[in-house]
């Protein structure tokens, strides 16, 4: 079994090779690139993909504002 990690500047900028095509991720789960971090993935050796694991970048939260209630 292998395992890659690969950042997604790198997949965008080496043109390198992902098993999930980058453009599904915004325009299936409508999530924008910028926050994803990462994609890692484990093949075996006959080439069959056994996991896919998608690396987000969390939204920092202002402590200051964090319980404020939003307004209308």
């Amino acid at each position: 079994m292998k395992t890659y990690f690969r950042k997604i500047e790198d997949l965008i900028s080496n043109n390198e090779k992902c098993p999930l095509p980058l453009e599904v991720i915004p325009n299936n789960m409508g999530i924008n690139l910028v926050s994803v971090d990462a994609i890692g993935w484990q093949k075996q050796d006959d080439g069959q993909l056994t996991s896919l694991t998608i690396y987000f970048i969390p939204k920092t939260i202002d402590p200051a504002t964090e319980n404020q209630q939003p307004t209308e």
